[in-house]
């Protein structure tokens, strides 16, 4: 594992959240994570302001102040007293950081692993140009992507990437297409709104690579090179509870206010899991049971519309002909209905039952990178209690003191490598928390509500289909009832004369 002295250029470590600055932009004090970046590319203004003239107030600005409304910026003073007047300076304007990824269409679907264009617009400096167009990528390079910032940024909640393919045999490709496209912008916009993850050096090659994008993998807490995923451990400070029921979990004494969150936050997810893995399940029954139905359905409406046809009474065969449509016309609505549950709904259950899988490795790998922690201090303890003991020696050697005392600051400085990136890890777990949370809810608000108004809008055309059928039943024909009853009964009589009894004399 690298300090954070040995900066790897494929980490950007320069935005890790080493100062001040960096670290309340990874809480997201600037940034909305669950919203599309919609910055505009400007370039930042300049004024021609000559710098060896000192700041003076002229008469016309203190008369009108808005007179020099249509300069670039206003003038500043840089002194406090009046009378201690300094050059004056243009304040500059530093535009917000852009990086804005727009999908446009799937453009080849060959052996099973779609391929999407990108256009990008970004003002970072780091990138060769400011836009670009036409940027084709496939879902194999979008999961390398994924692998790689996950193996790189082990303390960030890196967001789960969608399916590429359809999610239903009952999905018409069309529909899938537009599922597709709106899952990848969304991950895209959530990618680029991280605060790290956005820096990072292998997403600008994502962009600027003219041919296969395959990035190099880093080696995550406790894994080895080229390793993508941590399997959760157990904690040996008893910061968690998950893992194999066999195993014995030791909790710390005196847990803090966010390990005890981070505790609820495991057993929550743990529950979720299980529950939407469930649902994922039902849904896709549910969604190929009304597929069948819909096939019986249109069968049903293609025979009495055949019967009808051969139907010599013409009332009655307006009326099967009627009925025949208004099946075909159901079923039709429940193939509709069947694409709904089982696309969208299905996307989203798979992509956030993989999520909690990602949540748990994440704070997996903040109890790693503690014990670490843990284990540097331990280490740096040992060295200080040994330069302690060759102060109190007065036959050591000057060469074992200079090797004693070099061991020593090389244990400082990993030690304080160690303490800073348990530090920053905290805060930026919190953040993101934060944002998997909201993110979470948004997106199956999102969802319901989308399939509560397909639903509706279905049974309500359902409903109009058999008012219409109802109301053209009514309408057809004679009605049996005005026929005479008692002519009828005369005629049956006829037909059927009563024999008589003759009584026994």
């Amino acid at each position: 594992m690298n300090s954070d002295d040995e900066i790897d250029p494929h980490r950007a470590n320069e935005h890790y959240g080493n100062n001040e600055n960096d670290t309340q932009q990874a809480l997201y004090g600037s940034i909305n994570p669950f919203a599309e970046d919609d910055t505009q590319d400007s370039e930042p203004w300049s004024a021609g302001v000559p710098q060896d003239v000192a700041y003076e107030p002229r008469e016309e600005e203190c008369e009108d102040p808005d007179s020099h409304a249509s300069d670039t910026h206003p003038y500043i003073p840089s002194g406090d007293v009046v009378g201690n007047q300094t050059p004056s300076e243009p304040v500059s304007q530093t535009p917000p950081p852009l990086l804005r990824f727009t999908v446009g269409q799937v453009v080849d679907r060959s052996n099973h692993t779609p391929s999407f264009t990108f256009d990008v617009t970004t003002n970072f400096p780091s990138y060769k140009a400011r836009k670009y167009t036409g940027v084709e990528r496939n879902q194999i390079e979008l999961e390398r992507l994924e692998a790689h910032l996950r193996a790189t940024y082990p303390e960030c909640l890196v967001p789960t990437l969608g399916p590429g393919t359809a999610t239903s045999k009952y999905v018409p490709e069309y529909h899938n297409d537009r599922l597709v496209i709106m899952l990848l912008q969304q991950w895209m916009n959530r990618v680029t709104a991280h605060p790290i993850l956005r820096q990072d050096y292998e997403l600008r090659q994502f962009v600027e690579t003219p041919f296969a994008f395959n990035p190099a993998l880093a080696t995550p807490p406790g894994g080895s090179a080229g390793a993508v995923s941590v399997a959760p451990l157990q904690s040996s400070s008893g910061f968690f509870s998950w893992g194999r029921p066999k195993q014995r979990v030791t909790r710390s004494a005196n847990p803090t206010p966010f390990e005890q969150q981070l505790e609820q936050t495991s057993e929550n997810m743990a529950v979720f899991q299980q529950n939407i893995a469930e649902a994922r399940r039902w849904h896709g029954r549910l969604a190929r049971t009304r597929a069948r139905l819909a096939i019986d359905m249109k069968d049903v409406g293609t025979k009495l519309v055949s019967v009808g046809v051969i139907e010599h009474s013409p009332h009655l065969a307006r009326s099967f002909k009627r009925l025949g449509k208004c099946f075909l016309h159901t079923g039709a609505c429940a193939h509709t209905q069947s694409n709904l549950e089982g696309s969208r709904p299905i996307a989203v259950e798979d992509i956030y039952t993989l999520a909690c899988d990602h949540v748990h490795k994440s704070l997996s790998c903040r109890q790693l990178i503690f014990t670490e922690h843990q284990v540097a201090e331990r280490q740096l303890e040992r060295k200080r209690q040994a330069v302690a003991v060759l102060r109190a020696s007065t036959n050591i050697s000057s060469e074992q003191t200079q090797d004693t005392l070099a061991d020593f600051n090389v244990a400082k400085s990993d030690a304080d490598c160690k303490r800073q990136r348990a530090e920053r890890v905290d805060k930026v777990l919190a953040a993101d928390l934060g944002a998997f949370e909201a993110n979470r809810e948004g997106d199956f608000r999102a969802m319901f509500g989308a399939l509560a108004r397909d639903q509706l809008q279905i049974e309500r055309q359902v409903l109009g289909e058999i008012k219409a059928a109802l109301e053209s039943a009514r309408n057809t024909g004679p009605v049996l009832s005005s026929i005479n009853t008692s002519a009828s009964a005369s005629t049956i009589s006829s037909a059927y004369p009563t024999a008589t009894t003759q009584s026994p004399t």
